[in-house]
């Protein structure tokens, strides 16, 4: 895997936004998350939001995928 996969379309080759903006998302979430828990103020709360919003937005994206996706 190259790093431009993280941005690019599989299908037309160029940039895609969702994918661009998705990982800016998750980054500054990321990065977000990891200051609160050095920091010592990561609650349960966080933990469960963080989580939940990583895995709801993957699952999520991947059901859309397989009913709306390009069929090879």
């Amino acid at each position: 895997m190259q790093l431009s996969d993280l941005v690019k379309d599989e299908v037309t080759g160029g940039l895609s936004h969702t994918k661009l903006w998705t990982n800016i998302a998750y980054l500054s979430a990321t990065v977000a998350f990891c200051w609160m828990s050095y920091m010592g103020t990561a609650t349960g709360e966080i933990w469960v939001i963080y989580l939940g919003t990583l895995t709801v937005h993957g699952a999520a994206s991947k059901l859309i995928g397989l009913k709306y996706g390009v069929k090879e």
